[in-house]
């Protein structure tokens, strides 16, 4: 078995125990899987989506794992930085919890350490710096300003909520790819599952469409994960600013693109996938004011809770009337409200 990627075909969630010993033995010949050792996994929880919208780690694809990982008599730590228990619940990984006994580690609550990372400081998980064994469990999905968002980018949600926040603010693509790369640099996970099985296409990461992938990619290179999936995709990765940042610091077991390149293909077939177009220069400068002048809240679905204005890195939600309000003059298309907003009220409107 090839450690650096081994792809599961032609699943669906209702039968994902079939390729229960597939996955066991990908997980038990890992190096650093051992009785007692204490490993986190990081999921994608961008908010409080239900899992056939496909913006989230999918329940049953944390079931599996957590499973497995018991039987090995590890310490799981299921963990994600998140508002509240209302995203434990709506993501249906409140019952896993329940079922295995588990307690939930919101990154949030378990402090940061300041971490150097090409020549930038960053507020990291102690939670996850510590852990014996980093596993992630990201989502494959589309996304409005970096295109795609994969194995690199989930680990952005790894660095303190206001950082991350202010980070935002790099609306230059190339400059937020490289933080987004600087900051998965700090703890590369061990284990990488991808959950492509139903993945996102459209407008990710939270307005697009579920699209069924069938897929569950395992790999020890998250850099690899994703060049793949994004052939898979249709996209070229030469045009995705992350993607190639990463190769060019080296966050990949591969020494080249070329390498990645040759061994990928011959395990890609590419699918229909409704992808976002990759703009660049003023082109990429008028999609964004085209796609931030269509945002607006749907005011008979917004409860007021104010958690999309806490979390506009650029104050592009004002208060008009008693209504929260995307003001298109301020708003850089980050996508924190859209992620945020714990009903769906905040939307394109095209």
């Amino acid at each position: 078995m090839d450690s650096r990627l081994h792809i599961i075909n032609n699943l669906n969630y209702d039968i994902l125990y079939q390729c229960y010993d597939d996955v066991y033995r990908y997980i038990k010949n890992h190096k650093s899987i051992a009785k007692g050792k204490r490993i986190a996994i990081k999921l994608n929880l961008v908010g409080p989506h239900k899992p056939e919208a496909a913006a989230t780690t999918h329940p049953e694809v944390v079931s599996l794992i957590v499973d497995i990982l018991i039987s090995l008599e590890c310490e799981v730590m299921l963990c994600e930085d998140i508002d509240g228990i209302s995203i434990l619940e709506e993501t249906k990984i409140l019952p896993i919890l329940k079922k295995y006994g588990l307690s939930f580690y919101n990154l949030r609550e378990y402090g940061y350490k300041s971490i150097e990372a090409f020549g930038e400081t960053y507020q990291y998980s102690e939670l996850i710096d510590t852990c014996d064994v980093f596993i992630e469990i990201p989502k494959f999905k589309t996304h409005m300003l970096t295109h795609y968002t994969g194995a690199i980018k989930n680990l952005y949600g790894c660095i303190k909520r206001k950082q991350r926040k202010d980070l935002h603010k790099n609306i230059d693509e190339d400059d937020f790819a490289k933080i987004i790369c600087s900051v998965y640099s700090i703890r590369k996970p061990d284990i990488v599952i991808m959950d492509a099985i139903t993945a996102m296409e459209g407008w990710g990461p939270s307005l697009g469409q579920p699209k069924y992938l069938g897929k569950l990619v395992l790999s020890t290179d998250g850099v690899l994960v994703d060049y793949y999936l994004v052939l898979t995709a249709g996209f070229k990765p030469e045009q995705l600013k992350t993607l190639q940042n990463a190769i060019k610091r080296h966050l990949s077991e591969f020494a080249s693109e070329e390498d990645i390149f040759q061994y990928c293909s011959p395990y890609v077939k590419e699918e229909k996938f409704n992808r976002l177009p990759v703009y660049f220069g003023r082109q990429r400068e008028k999609y964004i004011e085209i796609l931030r002048r269509s945002l607006h809240i749907n005011q008979d679905e917004c409860i007021h809770c104010g958690k999309c204005k806490d979390a506009c890195p650029f104050n592009a939600i004002d208060m008009e009337s008693n209504m929260y309000q995307c003001n298109s003059e301020k708003c850089n298309l980050c996508t924190c409200c859209l992620e945020l907003c714990p009903v769906g009220a905040i939307r394109l409107r095209l």
